[in-house]
């Protein structure tokens, strides 16, 4: 039978353990703690654990692309645009680096520099459905209805949710049309 320990006991241990390792060791705790936040819901502890790890390995664009995504999926999508930078400048051949940032980029109204991070992301990755969709959606927004349709279409053959697509894409026109 399993002993349930009061949480203060766990964290205390956990400190413990933390003091023996190695930085590396450190490092990976800290990244799958922030993974696991992450996959919880609980984005700012998501953050300060990929903080944690980046202060330790502060050149790893995949520590700083979690904690982008962490940044964008607690709604601070400046704070996130600023990571996916860093890490763009330590990978640039990364495609999910440019969709996120374009995510965040959208996500802020700033629809010209999104759909150059979607144009990157498919540059990098010519079949990827998703980045077509999210470009076809950014070019509704903007009332670029041939755009729109001819990466709607592409991201159709390569196999996207149509049902998603066009909510997406109804949400776009009307958006679109409320600016007007």
């Amino acid at each position: 039978m399993a002993l349930l320990m009061p949480r203060w006991l766990s964290d205390l241990i956990d400190r413990y353990r933390q003091r023996n390792l190695s930085a590396p060791e450190k490092t990976l705790t800290s990244y799958d703690k922030g993974v696991r936040a992450t996959a919880q819901g609980n984005h700012a502890l998501a953050i300060r654990r990929f903080t944690e790890a980046l202060s330790a390995a502060p050149d790893s664009n995949k520590l700083y692309h979690h904690r982008a995504d962490a940044f964008a999926l607690n709604g601070q999508h400046l704070e996130a645009i600023v990571d996916y930078d860093v890490a763009v400048r330590l990978e640039p051949a990364y495609p999910d680096t440019y969709l996120d940032r374009g995510n965040s980029r959208y996500a802020l109204g700033n629809l010209d520099d999104a759909i150059k991070d979607f144009s990157e992301a498919i540059r990098l990755k010519p079949d990827w459905a998703e980045a077509y969709a999210n470009r076809a959606v950014a070019y509704a927004e903007r009332g670029d209805a041939a755009e729109s349709e001819e990466d709607s279409a592409r991201a159709r053959l390569l196999g996207v949710d149509e049902a998603r697509l066009t909510e997406m894409l109804t949400d776009a026109a009307r958006t679109n049309a409320d600016q007007d």
